[in-house]
């Protein structure tokens, strides 16, 4: 954009300098006197600012617009807010998936507990009581099991219910049999089986339990970017939206433009280049303020030319004279200059 307002210059540059040589009609009855170049150099620039685009990152709808144009924000302030009612949806419905899958680690956690307690009674052996207890749970294991089969055929219960209170009887029933036969080395290698498959058990039940929350995280993601605020302080100098208009991703919906520090840049010829450095004060003039002189300092001198043009230099004939980037910051402590406003800028000799 900048490239193509610096040939917007070169192709004025005639009628910059007739009005620089005659003036310019400023307001009705008043005429615009520009710099006089016996002064020092002058060139044509336009002001400008920082100006951010604000869009959105989900498509919706826009349901309440908290600026017009013109409003002064800061940074953080609300700008625009996008419907949510199905984000709000499917955020309850990740809450439900995230308590779920706690509730299934938590019982795979509690089936890890009973696989080690029956891996130790398989190495110390059981007592007299603890056998009766083995098998008073044993036989209400099968009970349970039975139940929950006959649920499972009619499509009451999931089939990983079934397979919990499955893995449940067997561990009931190893843990009976141990306390009943007394341990053997092929029970302890059965306990190590059960133990190792309740740990898989309680690492993939974990592991759904980190892809709920991380789906949870990235609906609620979403929510947030529904409330857009503005990136910079500034004033809101364009609304391309209304309240009930649908927009789509990455499309704009205002703009935000820092008024507090705008500048000029200007294209200067390479052989006048000598006079101007870094950190010098300059006039500007500006049309629309035909009585006030604003100051300025050069900022930036670019390292590369941006363009050249044919112009005579000598009376043996002529050749490309290029010229550079000059970048001059504003005092405008008034915040009366806006962008687009063409400005004058002299270097003084």
């Amino acid at each position: 954009m900048l490239k193509h307002r610096r040939m917007f210059y070169i192709l004025t540059a005639a009628a910059v300098l007739a009005i620089i040589l005659t003036g310019c009609s400023s307001k009705e009855g008043e005429t615009f006197k520009v710099f006089d170049k016996s002064s020092g150099i002058v060139y044509q620039g336009m002001i400008e600012a920082k100006e951010v685009s604000i869009n959105s990152k989900i498509p919706g709808r826009i349901v309440k617009l908290h600026v017009k144009e013109g409003t002064e924000v800061k940074a953080g302030d609300l700008l625009v807010e996008i419907s949510s009612d199905e984000l709000r949806a499917k955020e309850a419905q990740m809450v439900a998936l995230v308590e779920s899958a706690k509730a299934a680690y938590d019982a795979a956690r509690g089936q890890v507990k009973a696989a080690n307690a029956l891996l130790q009674k398989a190495v110390n052996g059981a007592r007299e009581q603890e056998v009766a207890q083995a098998k008073a749970y044993y036989e209400l294991m099968v009970k349970t099991y039975d139940r929950v089969e006959r649920l499972y055929e009619k499509g009451a219960v999931s089939e990983q219910k079934r397979d919990e209170v499955k893995t449940q009887m067997e561990i009931a029933r190893q843990k009976y049999d141990m306390a009943e036969e007394g341990a053997r080395s092929e029970d302890i290698s059965s306990a190590e089986a059960l133990l190792y498959q309740a740990k898989a058990m309680e690492q993939a039940a974990k592991e759904k339990v980190e892809q709920a929350k991380a789906g949870l995280e990235e609906v609620r993601a979403y929510l947030k970017d529904t409330k857009i605020t503005s990136p910079i302080n500034g004033v809101v100098t364009e609304l391309n939206s209304d309240e009930g208009e649908l927009v789509s991703t990455g499309m704009s919906i205002a703009t935000v433009t820092d008024l507090e520090n705008v500048w000029i840049e200007v294209n200067v010829k390479e052989n006048e280049l000598d006079k101007i450095t870094l950190g010098q004060e300059v006039n500007i003039k500006v049309p629309a303020f035909s009585q006030e002189v604003f100051k300025g300092k050069v900022v930036r001198i670019n390292k590369k030319p941006d363009f050249a043009v044919k112009r005579a230099t000598n009376d043996n004939g002529s050749f490309d004279v290029v010229s550079f980037g000059v970048k001059i910051d504003i005092d405008d402590k008034g915040k009366t200059l806006r962008p687009g406003m063409t400005a004058f800028v002299q270097f003084p000799y």
